[in-house]
């Protein structure tokens, strides 16, 4: 057995002179101090700490005949192994083959000592590189240790060693883990109430952990940690998978975790990252990244023991523990803390979530808590419905609330119960004729749309509610009838009986039926539509503020999960007409500064479609 990841904070290695029948008093010449050559070879008792009952049914902490242990003494560094093995202790002596370390005289020397997981080698830690394995749940062939034991590595700090200690002197060397050491205990509820829901456990992702770092050993008085600078591209990133212990482990409460488990990792930081990754056997994957400087700040020698509950849509971590020393009990931080506010649990509908082809909503992250906080959790889009069909994301919900009374009529027969709220699309609308990411509110001209709407006749299916003669309304949610009336407007500009002047055709309303051929929006909702300056705002602001990029941020936030275009720091264009022929309202959307002076012939502005549901 090998020397598996004590669970305490060291293995105690305890000088002892093979004295070889002699007295004391026989060891040494007349002036008291030098010895005979080769005739007190330097022998060594390893013990570890702490009772044998909490490793009895573990590999952690024993000792076996062949576990390579590099000594150094001076400059000379020598292998030694165990000659006994036992829970607690083994003798160490020289390796077969290997000359061992003599005493010369009995003055005190200065001993360090190291232990690594891939093998012996004599080179000294100070200096170099070390690697954990990526896969440590596995063996690799030919090996008789697991990835996971492959990993470790210990270190000795220099040590002074008497050659006829004094009655109750420390006369030895106290082994160190360098490594950090990760558990994941993962608890019996909500989506995971069977082991076999769990498909994989993975630390790290899409290679933000580093594997490696370069290492220097600790040299100052009592630090029995060294120094890492962690790797930061290339070979030495990655994600690890950790190994799923046998025994589940204890959660902070005193329950028995579902299953655990447990990896070595590189000491980093991983605030911000996504850092645990649990997938399930439906197909989903959800994440957990650490948002506090020292909930996912992995040191050297520590023991990070966490807490997952896996929801339904995101990963819950209810305590970080981060002990003193591997397997101790430490002191557990709760993490969550918070209550949430009524309307944001996970199956909540609310701003955030993912809107899909199939008029359906999932989980987006967004919460809010009874203190007034916000959060986006790391939730990702389920890509499949529950019939196992494939969706994709078209859109993110925005805002809530029904937005047919301020349509004249317009939307009653699509939803006569009121709609449940707006969605923002994931993609601007390119201009029309070129494709380009900004245009001009028409082809040139300019007048006023409203007289035209005012006494005007609708051409389609569709008529105009008598009550709707104006575009120029700026505090309703009424871009859905702003963009029925537009499409009527260019009917009639284009229709020859009329003789318009084709410039003062509207451009984004020819935009939008190619955007709705390119991104087709489900037949249970509205319809893509070009925004009115209210709903631009709500876009903009966020639901219930009357300022600031709130919401340009939880969509830019949203949208980068899934892919699509983040809003840009410029300005977007309304269907609102201002009471000025020539303007039309606008949103900055870098500082949110809403304008009604946007000239409808010549300012170029980006354009974002909504759609109500």
């Amino acid at each position: 057995m090998k020397p598996k990841h004590f669970p305490q904070s060291a293995r105690h290695i305890l000088c002892c002179l093979a004295l070889l029948a002699a007295s004391c008093s026989d060891l040494t010449d007349d002036d008291g101090n030098r010895l005979p050559d080769g005739t007190y070879p330097m022998t060594f008792t390893a013990s570890v700490d702490g009772p044998t009952a909490t490793r009895a049914a573990t590999t952690d902490g024993q000792w076996t005949t062949d576990d390579p242990i590099a000594v150094q003494v001076g400059g000379d560094v020598k292998q030694y192994t165990p000659a006994t093995a036992g829970n607690n202790s083994a003798t160490l002596s020289a390796a077969s083959g290997t000359t061992p370390f003599y005493w010369q005289n009995t003055n005190s020397i200065s001993i360090t000592a190291w232990y690594y997981g891939t093998g012996y080698n004599a080179t000294p830690p100070g200096g170099a590189s070390w690697a954990v394995q990526s896969d440590q749940s596995k063996t690799e062939p030919g090996s008789t240790d697991d990835n996971y034991q492959r990993s470790d590595f210990l270190y000795a700090p220099a040590t002074d060693i008497s050659f006829n200690p004094s009655d109750g002197a420390d006369n030895s060397l106290t082994f160190y883990h360098q490594t950090a050491k990760v558990i994941i205990n993962i608890k019996n509820a909500e989506a995971a109430t069977d082991a076999s829901a769990i498909q994989s456990v993975v630390i790290g992702d899409a290679d933000n952990l580093a594997l490696s770092g370069s290492y220097t050993a600790p040299t100052s008085g009592g630090a029995t940690a060294g120094t890492w600078i962690p790797a930061t591209s290339g070979s030495g990133m990655g994600t690890i998978t950790p190994k799923k212990l046998t025994a589940p482990g204890t959660l902070t409460g005193g329950e028995t975790a579902l299953a655990s488990y447990a990896a070595l990792v590189i000491p980093q930081q991983m605030k911000d990252k996504k850092f645990i990754a649990i997938s399930l056997a439906n197909g989903n994957t959800y994440y957990y990244t650490p948002t506090q400087d020292n909930d996912a700040n992995l040191q050297s020698g520590k023991q990070h023991m966490y807490d997952i509950t896996v929801k339904h849509g995101y990963l819950e971590v209810t305590s970080v523990t981060v002990g003193s020393a591997w397997g101790s009990d430490g002191s557990a931080e709760d993490v969550t803390g918070k209550t949430l506010a009524d309307g944001y649990a996970p199956n909540d509908l609310k701003i955030g979530d993912f809107y899909y082809s199939d008029g359906t909503t999932s989980d987006g992250g967004y919460r809010k808590y009874s203190d007034g906080t916000t959060a986006i959790m790391p939730v990702q889009p389920v890509l499949k419905d529950a019939d196992g069909k494939e969706r994709t994301v078209i859109g993110i919900v925005f805002w809530l609330g029904d937005i047919k009374g301020d349509n004249y009529t317009l939307l009653d027969s699509k939803f006569p119960s009121g709609t449940h709220g707006l969605v923002v699309s994931l993609w601007d609308m390119p201009a029309p004729d070129n494709g380009g990411a900004g245009m001009t509110w028409t082809y040139g001209g300019y007048e006023y749309v409203s007289t035209w709407l005012g006494s005007a006749t609708w051409s389609g299916t569709v008529s105009r509610p008598g009550s709707f003669s104006s575009i120029q309304v700026e505090d309703k949610m009424q871009g859905y009838a702003n963009t029925a009336a537009l499409e009527e407007y260019n009917k009639y500009v284009e229709n020859p009986s009329y003789n318009k002047n084709q410039n003062l055709r509207v451009k984004p309303i020819k935009g939008l039926s190619a955007f709705q051929t390119a991104h087709p929006a489900p037949v249970s909702s509205s319809g893509w539509y070009w925004p009115s300056v209210y709903e631009l705002k709500q876009v903009c602001w966020g639901q219930g503020n009357s300022s600031n990029t709130s919401g340009k941020s939880m969509l830019n936030t949203q949208i980068g999960k899934v892919g699509g275009n983040i809003f840009s720091s410029d300005d977007y264009w309304s269907s609102t007409e201002n009471s000025s022929s020539n303007y039309a309202w606008y949103v900055y959307f870098n500082i949110s500064n809403v304008s009604y002076v946007g000239y409808k012939d010549s300012n170029t502005c980006r354009l974002r479609p909504l759609l109500a549901f």
